[in-house]
């Protein structure tokens, strides 16, 4: 956490990484961790929940809102009286100011400038602790990883093995194998490998692949590319995977080829460039490099003018880990690469006519470079 400064986290964990990265404790309720600078904490949480938290949390003080009730009373509103207590906790331990994160709801700060104390924005308060995975978090990522990649194994055999009809649409098991049919397999595969997949997955062809987090919708067709974008989270664990493939049932046209290898080629180049002492915008002007060299354009921000011209259209990927998306970001402006660093490479070329190709995997900085995790096949063709 932030030394030599008081700091607050509060929220509920399921709903705030960086509050449940510090106490790794699920309850219904929200609770609120104080770790004060002189290295002593106390954790408040509803009174139903301190004989687990005695057992989980890293405290030193397990204790409710009962325990820190104000002169004028708790409210009988949970939420309220929690944020209460928090501000009486922080009054009677003597703080003059504390320092909070981005997560903190305003409800907490109103009692705690009510109570007569300082607030302190960090940027960076719980994001540090969280950038630099722990040996316990890369295999938590990793096993993520594996299971995603196994569901998208199974989806792409699913469309490459699909019979198409008459008017070209896929078909299996006797009825159309559309965009909403593949993403509720996968979520079924996942969920028979306690896996969430609460954001769903993308699974989008033409047109609306020119739109790169469009979900897609409607029958897949033969000969046409299929992007697949699987990101869940481990139920477990809380860690996440995030996987992109392409693919096609039939014959990819030669111009999806070319598009095809510049985005393989993209992907390499980036994780080459993924290693402690670059930076976030140097991998995603490694990887971009490799695009423009294959003849491809660059576009950002509205691009509806030219969604049918192949171009990149994001930046190159993002820290992963409790969330799908983390700082930093491997784009624009992205700061300096620490070993320890998960990131996803996600480079991607997209039209809305011929089709987009995107291939992402999840990649760990290593002192001396990378190492992708749980890697799985790219090509176009998973038929078999």
């Amino acid at each position: 956490m932030v030394s030599h400064a008081t700091t607050v986290l509060a929220g509920i964990a399921a709903n705030n990484a960086t509050l449940y990265h510090r106490i790794r404790f699920l309850a219904p309720d929200a609770a609120v961790i104080v770790d004060f600078a002189d290295g002593t904490s106390i954790f408040i949480v509803r009174d139903i929940e301190m004989d687990r938290a005695r057992k989980e949390v890293r405290a030193d003080r397990i204790c409710c809102a009962a325990d820190f009730e104000p002169e004028g009373g708790l409210s009988g509103d949970r939420d309220t009286a929690l944020a209460q207590a928090a501000a009486e906790c922080l009054r009677r331990a003597g703080e003059h100011s504390v320092t909070v994160d981005r997560t903190l709801p305003y409800l907490y700060a109103h009692f705690i400038l009510q109570a007569g104390l300082g607030i302190e924005y960090s940027e960076n308060l719980g994001f540090e602790e969280r950038r630099i995975k722990r040996p316990g978090e890369i295999e938590h990522l990793r096993h993520a990883q594996k299971i995603t990649g196994d569901a998208m194994t199974y989806a792409c055999r699913l469309i490459s093995n699909a019979t198409p009809n008459r008017h070209g649409e896929l078909h299996h098991d006797g009825a159309v194998l559309s965009s909403e049919r593949v993403r509720s397999m996968i979520t079924a595969f996942l969920i028979d490998r306690n896996f969430s997949n609460a954001h769903d997955s993308i699974v989008v062809t033409v047109p609306h692949v020119a739109d790169c987090h469009h979900f897609g919708a409607g029958p897949l067709k033969v000969n046409l590319p299929v992007i697949i974008d699987i990101f869940p989270m481990d139920n477990a664990t809380r860690y996440h995977g995030d996987m992109t493939r392409t693919v096609v049932c039939g014959t990819p046209s030669e111009e999806l080829r070319r598009m095809h290898v510049a985005v393989c080629e993209a992907k390499a180049a980036g994780c080459v460039a993924l290693k402690p002492g670059m930076t976030g915008e140097a991998v995603h002007r490694a990887t971009t490099a490799v695009i423009e060299e294959h003849g491809y354009s660059l576009v950002r921000g509205d691009a509806r003018n030219e969604c049918e011209i192949p171009s990149m259209r994001h930046g190159t990927g993002h820290g992963i880990g409790l969330e799908v998306h983390e700082p930093i970001l491997l784009d624009h402006g992205g700061g300096g690469i620490l070993a320890g660093e998960v990131f996803t490479v996600e480079p991607g070329l997209y039209s809305a006519t011929l089709g987009g190709v995107r291939v992402e995997d999840m990649v760990l900085v290593t002192p001396t470079g990378h190492e992708v995790l749980s890697p799985v096949g790219e090509g176009l063709d998973w038929a078999g």
